[in-house]
């Protein structure tokens, strides 16, 4: 049932999803299959010109539904969906950059595009410049006639910086160059990259969409054209980075909630650095909604007000005769609902450290007063 006139939280229950036809099945099923039959030698062909269901892993319909929703939430006309994150990153750069094009990418990206972009594009004859996006004005001095696209995170992980997408879009777009956004840290329900001026976004879908840290899942969004343009000859059928249909029943499964989540990952979030901001043993805390935090007005315009659900912070050097590298180790170990884990957007609180000793907590859905009181508890065994 596709309906724009209803809400948004109506719209990520039902949309791209109607009763399954032959059994009634009010869950999209699970089409776990490989292959697809033909009527004939004339509709198998038919199948293959139309990007109809050949091999799951050009498509599937499960898959199907979940495109259809993620396109939805961000205001795009098509979607793919893949493996990873990194699948989708990967095919996304591997289609649209040939030798002899340049990427402006904004600094402090995750590592992993960072390594891709860096030690494999570059070995095609691909220029990266990586700049301060922070500042957009660096984006546009580093802008070049061979600038084929400009990619961007925002937030920035884990510094919780803002990059102003709709300037660096407005620079990109008067130099003929596309923009991509990762949208993973703040999702759709807090801020719209395509309406900002994006062309395209791309998404982690293991975090926050799909919110139950059991799958793995990655997505690219944006105009039928850009889309089609990745999809051959890039995913699905070269690079292999297909989703399989179980993980995208799975995400499906996620993003029923992904609203009512994503609110309380941002109480919790604002609660905890409201608490950090207080506490005399912590230098620096990072959270765009905090009034503290240098690009709080632009979460006001960007974000919609929303901090989303990662708080970074960093302690203060000497605590007790404790190098801060020393206290933060301390810290960290002493925690007791808090795991120490990577990723974020799921139901667990879990914490990590950069190599500069930034602590990111990745902030679940547990009671805010026991993720705090847990900090708290740590914070006075320094």
């Amino acid at each position: 049932m596709n309906d724009n006139s209803h809400s948004l939280d109506t719209k990520i229950i039902h949309w791209g999803q109607q009763p399954d036809i032959s059994t009634g099945a009010l869950a999209t099923p699970i089409y776990q299959t490989a292959t697809f039959a033909a009527s004939s030698v004339e509709h198998f062909e038919e199948l293959c010109q139309s990007w109809g269901y050949v091999y799951t892993r050009e498509c599937n319909p499960t898959l199907t539904v979940l495109e259809a929703k993620l396109a939805m939430l961000e205001c795009g006309e098509s979607a793919i969906v893949s493996a990873s994150g990194m699948g989708a990153i990967a095919s996304t750069l591997l289609a649209l950059v040939k030798t002899g094009d340049h990427i402006v990418s904004s600094d402090g990206v995750f590592s992993h595009t960072k390594i891709l972009m860096n030690e494999l594009l570059i070995k095609f004859g691909v220029e990266i410049t990586f700049v301060d996006a922070v500042n957009s004005e660096n984006i546009k001095s580093a802008l070049k006639n061979n600038t084929k696209l400009v990619y961007i995170e925002s937030p920035l992980n884990p510094t919780l910086d803002l990059i102003d997408i709709k300037k660096v879009s407005n620079y990109a777009h008067a130099n003929n160059s596309l923009v991509i956004v990762d949208n993973t840290f703040a999702t759709p329900i807090i801020q719209k990259p395509i309406l900002l001026g994006a062309d395209l976004v791309v998404h982690s879908l293991t975090k926050f969409i799909n919110g139950h840290g059991d799958s793995l899942g990655g997505t690219i969004i944006g105009s039928k054209e850009l889309i089609d343009e990745i999809k051959w000859p890039s995913l699905c059928c070269f690079t292999g980075a297909s989703l399989p249909p179980m993980s995208a029943w799975m995400i499906l499964r996620g993003i029923k909630t992904l609203d009512m989540r994503l609110k309380k990952h941002c109480e919790n979030g604002q609660a905890l650095a409201e608490y950090l901001s207080e506490q005399k043993h912590i230098e620096l805390v990072k959270y765009p909604s905090l009034k503290t935090h240098p690009q709080y007005e632009l979460c006001q315009q960007q974000m919609n007000g929303f901090g989303g659900g990662v708080v970074s912070f960093r302690l203060k050097d000497g605590i007790k005769g404790l190098t801060r590298d020393q206290a933060s180790r301390k810290l960290i170990n002493a925690f007791k609902l808090i795991t120490i884990a990577t990723s974020l957007g799921e139901e667990h609180t879990l914490v990590q450290m950069n190599g500069e000793n930034l602590i990111r907590i990745a902030v679940g859905l547990e009671s805010a007063r026991d993720i705090i009181n847990d900090v708290h508890q740590s914070l006075i065994m320094l």
